[in-house]
């Protein structure tokens, strides 16, 4: 349910627009792991809630904009983003994504993970 509204909210082409560091593909599934993950984990109300907000996002930014967000260029993006901010819950669901976001690609890269303890296994 949360891959399919992350991938229709059109955000992962954003992201990519908007953090060069999403640019490694290790790093964007990473991110869109942990987003999906973690957004899976809320109860049932609002995993039903941000799943709706998600999917509505294209054309709340075309309602917004006049342009589709997958096109969006990168200023043009963070100026309809601004724009969403207006209407209830697309500024929560935009910030809250991104940062889960961030944090999964930061937390995923394999070269930026701490050495196991000896004897440990991960």
């Amino acid at each position: 349910m949360m891959r399919g509204a992350l991938r229709a909210s059109g955000l992962r082409s954003y992201w990519l627009r908007q953090y060069a560091c999403l640019g490694d593909p290790r790093a964007r599934t990473a991110a869109e792991t942990h987003v999906t993950e973690t957004l899976s984990t809320l109860p049932l109300p609002y995993r039903a809630g941000y799943a709706l907000a998600l999917r509505l996002l294209p054309a709340a930014f075309f309602l917004a904009t006049g342009r589709g967000l997958r096109s969006a260029s990168a200023a043009e993006g963070r100026r309809g983003m601004q724009r969403l901010a207006a209407l209830p819950g697309f500024a929560d669901v935009v910030r809250s994504g991104t940062a889960l976001a961030l944090l999964g690609a930061l937390d995923g890269r394999p070269a930026q993970q701490p050495p196991a303890p000896a004897g440990a296994s991960r």
